[in-house]
C-alpha cells in the first residue's frame, strides 16, 4: 500500500520548508509530490523541481471544492505508478475535512492509505489567524496527527508553552513539536510520519465547503530587479497599496542571478536562489490591486 502524507498548515507556515527537510530523510523512498496551489502558478512546484523532486500540480484552485475532480484523476494516475509515498501539500486555505471523501473511493483506498496529517503552524502568528481565519485554521489543526510549530525560535520559551496548551485544547490526540527545526533529526521527521495510528476515512465527517474569498494573481514577471528595488517593493506590500496581501511568494531575476521572495501578513525574507532560469510571482490576499502588481513586476 502506498503511503499518503498530507503537510497542511496556512498561507506561509513553512510546509515547504518542512516538506524538503522530509524528503531527505526519505532518500531510499520512491515518492511523488502533489502540490495545490490556490493562485495561478506555483512558486513551490519549481523550487521544489529545482531540487530534482517530482511533483504534480493543481493550480488556480482549491481540492477542497473547485479542484477535488482534478485531484481524483491525479491520484489515479499517480497510483498506477510504482511508488512508496506520496506527500501532500495542499494549499494555505485549505479545509482539510474535504480529503477524506476522497478515500472512500474504492479504488484509491485499495491502493493507498492516510499514513499522517502534519499541519504546520506558524507559532507568533497562531493567535491572529485563530481569530481571523478560524474555520479552515482550526479544521487543518482539529484533524492533524501531528502539529509542529514553526518559527518558535522568535518566541520566548512561554510564549511557545502557550501556543502548545491553546494547540492541545483544538487536538488532544495529536503529537506537538515545539524545538527549533534547526533541532529536527531524521528519526524526528520520520516518528511524525510513521509512527501514527492508521488514519481511517470514516474518522471524520466531511463539511464541504463552497469556496473561499480570496484574490489570487501569479505570473511570469519580465522585469530585472536589484534587492534594494524587490525590497521597496514588499514594503509597499506591507503598507496596503496593491491590497490585503496575506500571502506572496516568487523568484523574479535580478542582474546575474535570481532572487526568492516570501511574503507573509506584514513580514517577508529575500535570499539567492540558485539553478533557475525562469521567474516566477504568485499573490493570495483581497481586493489585490492586480493590474499594478502585475504592472511593477514587468
Amino acid at each position: 500500500m502506498v503511503k499518503f502524507d498530507i503537510v497542511s498548515g496556512f498561507l506561509g507556515a513553512g510546509k515547504t520548508t518542512f516538506i524538503k527537510k522530509v524528503l531527505k530523510s526519505l532518500n531510499h523512498e520512491k515518492v511523488v509530490i502533489i502540490e495545490n496551489e490556490f493562485g495561478e502558478v506555483s512558486v513551490d512546484r519549481e523550487v521544489l523541481e529545482i531540487q530534482g523532486f517530482d511533483v504534480y500540480e493543481l493550480s488556480n484552485g482549491c481540492v477542497c471544492c473547485k479542484l477535488k475532480g482534478d485531484f481524483l484523476l491525479t491520484l489515479r494516475d499517480i497510483l498506477s505508478q510504482d511508488i512508496d509515498r506520496i506527500i501532500f501539500e495542499p494549499s494555505g486555505i485549505f479545509i482539510l475535512d474535504e480529503i477524506f471523501d476522497i478515500f472512500k473511493d474504492s479504488q484509491i483506498s485499495a491502493k493507498c492509505f492516510i499514513n499522517s496529517v502534519t499541519t504546520i503552524v506558524d507559532a507568533g502568528s497562531f493567535s491572529k489567524h485563530v481569530q481571523s481565519y478560524s474555520y479552515f485554521f482550526k479544521s487543518q489543526i482539529s484533524n492533524a496527527t501531528s502539529i509542529v510549530l514553526s518559527k518558535s525560535q522568535f518566541l520566548k520559551p512561554n510564549e511557545v508553552s502557550k501556543v502548545a496548551e491553546a494547540l492541545r485544547l483544538l487536538n488532544k490526540d495529536a503529537k506537538i513539536l515545539t524545538k527549533d527545526w534547526v533541532e529536527l533529526s531524521p528519526s524526528d521527521l520520520l516518528c511524525l510520519l510513521n509512527e501514527n495510528p492508521k488514519y481511517l476515512p470514516h474518522d471524520v465527517t466531511a463539511t464541504h465547503s463552497k469556496g473561499h474569498d480570496f484574490d489570487s494573481l501569479g505570473f511570469r514577471p519580465t522585469g530585472i530587479f536589484a534587492r534594494k528595488q524587490l525590497e521597496s517593493i514588499l514594503e509597499k506590500c506591507k503598507n496596503g497599496v496593491y491590497g490585503n496581501i496575506l500571502r506572496g511568494k516568487g523568484i523574479i531575476k535580478s542582474f546575474d542571478s535570481f532572487l526568492e521572495f516570501q511574503y507573509t501578513d506584514g513580514t517577508y525574507t529575500i535570499s539567492p536562489s540558485e539553478d533557475v532560469t525562469l521567474g516566477v510571482v504568485s499573490f493570495i490576499g483581497s481586493n489585490l490591486q492586480k493590474e499594478m502588481l502585475s504592472t511593477i513586476f514587468q
